[in-house]
């Protein structure tokens, strides 16, 4: 095994000039943990929020600090006096602080055995974003056929996922997008597309039971009016306008994800049968780090940025 590893760091809070590929030891197990090989990272808004000091929970508040939370690898080793079915070598997934390097320590609660069928590319680009949709669109919304969603930002990340399970669950999907996604969102089922460059959503949509909205400002004020009356408006980003939600009688979440395998293995299994299918736009190398949190920050992706470490 290798003593060193380069690693996607930051020694002080700011834009993506922060950001240095750096050869750094490898980090410590500790017991019931694993060390792994990192093979693939996906980029989500969480990665460049923690680099500019918007979002530092415990785990990604303390300098240097490495970048990344979800991954996909192979287990190196597993920390003596560690009770665990995983072995050396068993391919996994999951999340874990400062996945944008070639090695990681991961908590062996939290890994979740890679379907032999899925590549560490797809893998990686499941945690967070599928976790965040399956739990607002089939826990919180509970999507059925009865039900109209309008999902904001739907080629990205969270929102592609969104669409998607709320379309297995048999519900009317509008989404709202930029040209270059249309294609993608005719191909997994999207009803009805809005391009938000162009047009204003709220002429053509009414009566919605659901809105999905990672965006807030003027595009949740906007939305409040195309919900029906009872109907529910969920917030990613922590921006809610609850003075706006009761005029317009309806129910306002402040939406947060928790982590949770059991949701993470469902859905490997729903994107193993294809019922599902991650919306990735780009494989970048690790050198490319600051480009791949760039594009991801100016809403430039049109889907999900993966890293390749192999």
């Amino acid at each position: 095994m290798e003593a060193a590893m380069k690693a996607a760091r930051i020694h002080s809070f700011g834009g993506s000039e922060k950001v240095r590929v750096e050869t750094v030891p490898l980090p410590r197990m500790r017991k019931n943990t694993a060390l792994v090989r990192v093979r693939a990272a996906a980029v989500n808004p969480v990665d460049w929020a923690i680099r500019e000091k918007i979002y530092n929970p415990k785990g990604a508040d303390k300098l240097p600090l490495t970048l990344g939370q979800d991954f996909a690898g192979v287990i190196e080793a597993i920390a003596p006096g560690s009770r665990t079915s995983f072995r050396k070598g068993d391919s996994v997934f999951g999340e874990t602080w400062g996945s944008f390097a070639e090695y990681a320590v991961v908590p062996l609660k939290d890994l979740v055995r890679k379907p032999r069928s899925l590549s560490f590319v797809v893998s990686a680009s499941i945690p967070m974003p599928a976790l965040t949709a399956w739990q607002m669109v089939i826990d919180t919304a509970k999507a059925s056929p009865r039900k109209t969603f309008l999902i904001h930002g739907a080629s990205g990340g969270v929102g592609s996922f969104a669409a998607q399970f709320a379309k297995s669950k048999g519900a009317h999907v509008i989404a709202t997008a930029s040209r270059p996604s249309f294609r993608y969102l005719e191909r997994i089922g999207v009803d009805v597309i809005v391009d938000y460059k162009k047009e204003r959503f709220e002429k053509k949509v009414a009566g919605v039971d659901v809105v999905i909205d990672p965006i807030g400002g003027a595009t949740q004020r906007r939305s409040w009016g195309v919900l029906k009356k009872g109907g529910m408006l969920i917030n990613l980003i922590g921006e809610i306008d609850r003075a706006a939600a009761r005029k317009a009688g309806v129910r306002a979440v402040e939406f947060g994800m928790r982590y949770d395998t059991r949701d993470l293995e469902e859905i490997a299994r729903l994107v193993e049968r294809k019922v599902v299918r991650p919306h990735i736009s780009r494989i970048l190398p690790l050198g490319q780090v600051r480009r791949a949190l760039d594009l991801n920050e100016k809403g430039r992706s049109h889907g999900k940025i993966v890293l390749d470490l192999t």
